[in-house]
């Protein structure tokens, strides 16, 4: 043999050697009876354990080394959410050595667990020796599909329809960070508050919905809160056939100016109130804050005594904000007597008990609502004082000339201090009535709801 035929068949001799080295190593699990995973892919990509944001609607795609046993893998494969089993189909592909696992309709931003037992799984009892297991979490395909809208800005206003006496059509302008209204039909259940916030006497809803705004994203709550400022206009700035109130009569529960219509502040409230209580359209739902500062407190206080729909979502736990409040709601006529300290009934100030002061002559809403309801639901329901301590000034707008206003207090926060002191006097033990104190807050709405005192309040419903 010449030295060029040697070399050559020495070539030949390895070339050999390394195909039955190749063949004999991807055969080993064959050759063994075992087999094993050889690739995973999720989506015709590779999968990589503990995969986030997973679609609910995927694919998964698992290559064995061998012909798989369909009876057999069927009985080692599972799926699980929690404890629950996960609907899937198999397909199989490559001569039963490639399974596709289609999965439909997974429960949003959840945990999976997938994966195939130990055992005999592939032809001729061939064993898959150590057990897989590969864990994904969904998206949360609702909330990334909603963007919350956090400026004041008219790309921020919905409206509520309602109709007037004569059928004819009424509009209300809310701002609020999602499109509860003009998207009904969407499920909101990473929603687990509401915050309602009502400005007062300057009407400034905007600026309200900032300060709300800004208190919740310091605390990264405003993407799983609905936050809502009701704007209740005048002629002077409401739309052409928007509800309107020409006088202040709005946070005491009294009916829109508008001809021909019988729709209360509390009836826009009740509105607001039953379609976010919807728990079809927002099932996680746990809290719903009215948070009202100045007159919008007293729009809060009030409601809290005369709403009619509380009752009607027991499982929702409700919240109202009395903050820096001047006019209140009394059940009878005692007064606070600041300078003896003790409770009276005055004889001097004809009034003084007509609503808002007392349940006499009271608004329309309250039709066929007697004083004793009123008392039950005044009492019982969480009423939250949120007073500035600074917030004693006696100038500006504070009500200083009628009696009825004076016998509450000679100024904002002793107005605030009498009522729950009296709520402290003559319902003892019974009242769900809280007091909070903010240091160093005056007559300032954005004070009170950027506090460290209400952020710890709202972190108590977490």
């Amino acid at each position: 043999m010449n030295k060029k035929n040697f070399i050559k068949s020495i070539q030949l001799l390895l070339l050999s050697s390394i195909v039955l080295w190749f063949t004999a190593c991807t055969n080993d699990d064959d050759a063994s009876g075992n087999l094993s995973v050889i690739s995973v892919k999720l989506n015709d990509a590779p999968f990589v354990d503990g995969m986030q944001d997973v679609p609910v609607n995927s694919t998964f795609e698992m290559v064995f080394s061998a012909i798989l046993d369909p009876d057999k893998f069927e009985n080692a494969f599972f799926i699980t959410e929690g404890l629950e089993n996960v609907p899937y189909t198999l397909e199989y592909l490559n001569q039963s050595t490639k399974v596709l696992i289609h999965l439909n309709d997974m429960a949003s931003a959840t945990e999976h667990m997938i994966g195939v037992d130990s055992g005999s799984i592939g032809m001729d009892g061939k064993a898959l020796v150590n057990s897989v297991t590969y864990s994904f979490t969904t998206e949360d395909g609702n909330a990334s599909s909603k963007t919350p809208c956090l400026s004041a800005s008219e790309d921020c206003i919905q409206q509520l329809s309602f109709l007037d006496n004569a059928s004819e059509p009424l509009s209300f302008e809310v701002y609020a960070n999602y499109d509860f209204v003009d998207d009904p039909e969407f499920v909101y259940d990473f929603i687990d508050k509401v915050v309602v916030v009502v400005h007062g006497a300057e009407r400034n809803a905007d600026e309200y919905y900032g300060y709300m705004l800004n208190s919740l994203k310091s605390m990264d709550k405003e993407k799983t809160t609905l936050v809502i400022a009701p704007h209740f206009q005048d002629d002077l700035t409401a739309p052409a056939d928007g509800l309107v109130w020409n006088d202040s009569g709005w946070r005491e529960g009294a009916d829109a100016s508008n001809t021909n219509s019988s729709i209360s502040s509390f009836t826009v409230l009740d509105t607001l109130v039953n379609r976010f209580s919807n728990l079809d359209k927002f099932p996680n739902l746990k809290t719903v804050l009215i948070a009202g500062h100045s007159s919008g407190a007293a729009l809060s206080q009030h409601y809290a005594v005369a709403n009619k729909v509380e009752g009607s979502h027991p499982t929702i736990d409700f919240q109202y904000v009395v903050a820096n409040n001047q006019y209140f709601y009394y059940p009878d006529g005692q007064r606070y007597d600041e300078g003896t300290g003790t409770f009276y009934e005055p004889t001097d100030c004809v009034g003084y008990t007509y609503w808002p002061y007392g349940s006499e002559f009271a608004v329309s809403y309250l039709d066929g609502v007697s004083a004793t309801t009123l008392t039950e639901q005044q009492v019982s329901r969480n009423t939250i004082y949120f007073l500035g301590s600074d917030d004693t000034s006696t100038t500006g707008t504070l009500n200083t000339t009628d009696c009825q206003a004076t016998l509450l207090g000679s100024n904002r926060f002793n107005r605030g201090e009498n009522m729950f002191h009296y709520m402290e006097t003559f319902y003892s033990g019974s009242h769900n009535h809280r007091k909070i104190i903010v240091p160093n807050v005056a007559h300032d709405a954005n004070g009170i709801f950027n506090s460290q005192e209400f952020k710890q309040f709202i972190l108590e419903f977490d």
